[in-house]
């Protein structure tokens, strides 16, 4: 079980190491109208369910093979527990990054700039080809996105080549486009699910 505690261990230093080279990064860059799903991201918003897990594996990690019988029953207990807690968390971030692995967003309202980018295409630019419709743009969010660690939400554009989803992985400020859309009269139809999921 040092293996465990090791690893614990070297994830608090890492998130540390990148917290402060993001602090001092901070210092000498813009801020950029370009969002992407980015390693350094990811571990951000990965963090404390992976900090959950490493706890939880390391305090219950002793007991999961003793030779008393209580004690292997509360280990393995505590253990299916914090899984169960971070299961729902790290399952949605991975089904969001595999939505949004290849998508950018170019969103500064300042200047009017709102694109979305499929890899390198081009998919989406109201300047060109309108603002969306006739269907509402849906703004899916969690009921109790306390149950999570982070809100965990998604904007649904309906497009003629097919529906681009923009999910909270990619811009974590997704209450900002929906206020740029409205602006524009677009029509945005706010849902509350219990599982902020398509």
């Amino acid at each position: 079980m040092k293996v465990f505690r090791a690893l614990l261990d070297a994830a608090v230093v890492g998130l540390l190491v990148l917290g402060m080279g993001r602090m001092v990064l901070g210092f000498f860059t813009k801020s950029s109208a370009e969002y992407r799903t980015s390693t350094v991201r990811h571990l951000r918003l990965l963090a404390w369910p992976l900090l959950a897990v490493g706890a939880g594996l390391s305090a219950a990690g002793p007991g999961l093979f003793s030779s008393l019988p209580a004690e292997r029953g509360l280990a393995w207990g505590l253990l299916l527990t914090v899984l169960a807690l971070a299961a729902p968390a790290l399952w949605l971030h991975l089904r969001y990054y595999a939505r949004n692995a290849t998508t950018t967003l170019v969103f500064d309202p300042r200047r009017g700039q709102f694109q979305v980018y499929l890899g390198e295409i081009l998919a989406y630019d109201p300047g060109r080809q309108g603002w969306p419709g006739p269907a509402p743009v849906e703004w899916s969010r969690c009921r109790w996105p306390g149950v999570f660690w982070r809100p965990y939400e998604y904007v649904r554009l309906p497009l003629p080549q097919g529906d681009v989803l923009l999910t909270s992985l990619l811009m974590s400020d997704l209450p900002a486009l929906v206020h740029y859309l409205r602006h524009f009269g677009v029509v945005v139809r706010e849902r509350r699910r219990i599982w902020a999921n398509w």
